[in-house]
């Protein structure tokens, strides 16, 4: 997420990096920025590359519009969201989802690999080398994350856990399943995620489906991603779905809690 300056609202926009000449990756540059109406065409320069050590691991682009000078703002990869040390959904650079050889996301390397742990009962250390985000207070950090954005914490309303089932294409009773045992122990929070990311539906709009269902529980801004090929914005929407909710091909049924981090774990 980038935080524009001055008074201007805060922005989350995300666009597609790819390596230049030198194999650097830059980010593509919109046609315009996130203030510019769907019909005009804007004047985006790139103000710096913001160094990262974290994250994404490469410097990010901060761009401003000539035409809407209304502050900068950064441009995020896709799966990307603001101050995060991983991501939300495991993208490639240029935003196609990364999965493993059995076709299913490598949710290992973004928040969710706090419960993937938390549920085969691995504790992260109690404190590590600086360089290591395997901390125990970060694990109970990401598992908390993790409950907001797919609407399984015990403080999320029914009303928002029903619009966040519509944002990720899951049927709300699989959310208020899983929302049951919420309050239990760290593997049963860490089951009840796996439940939901088994349920969802595996699709190159799986990221904005996510980000979607961040801020419906308010953790970012509504996301806004450049999509380069089609020279358009996407933008989530506020309201609630306008297609009914697909059941998934998959089993719905709560994940054994003893899936280890090696081997061939659908969730890995």
């Amino acid at each position: 997420m980038a935080q524009a300056c001055g008074k201007s609202k805060p922005v989350f926009a995300t666009a597609p990096y790819e390596p230049d000449d030198a194999g650097v990756l830059r980010a593509v540059l919109p046609a315009r920025c996130v203030h510019a109406e769907p019909a005009e065409t804007c004047s985006l320069f790139i103000d710096h590359h913001r160094a990262r050590k974290t994250g994404p691991g490469f410097p990010l682009a901060v761009v401003g519009c000539s035409r809407h000078p209304v502050g900068r703002y950064t441009l995020y990869p896709p799966g990307h969201i603001r101050h995060g040390r991983q991501p939300v959904v495991p993208c490639s650079p240029a935003g196609p989802l990364l999965r493993d050889r059995e076709g299913q996301p490598r949710w290992q390397t973004t928040v969710f690999a706090a419960a993937i742990d938390a549920a085969a009962g691995v504790w992260w250390p109690d404190d590590s080398p600086a360089d290591d985000p395997r901390r125990r207070r970060t694990q109970g950090r990401h598992l908390e994350l993790a409950g907001r954005l797919l609407g399984i914490h015990a403080d999320v309303d029914s009303r928002t856990r029903e619009r966040i089932a519509a944002r990720l294409r899951v049927p709300t009773m699989t959310l208020r399943r899983a929302a049951r045992g919420w309050t239990s122990s760290w593997p049963a929070r860490g089951g009840a995620v796996l439940t939901v990311l088994q349920a969802l539906p595996l699709d190159e709009a799986l990221a904005d489906r996510i980000l979607a269902a961040g801020m419906v529980a308010e953790l970012w801004p509504r996301p806004q991603r450049w999509q380069a090929d089609r020279r358009t914005s996407v933008r989530a929407r506020s309201g609630g779905a306008k297609h009914p909710v697909t059941k998934p091909s998959q089993s719905r049924a709560p994940p054994p809690t003893t899936w280890r981090l090696s081997g061939s774990s659908p969730l890995t």
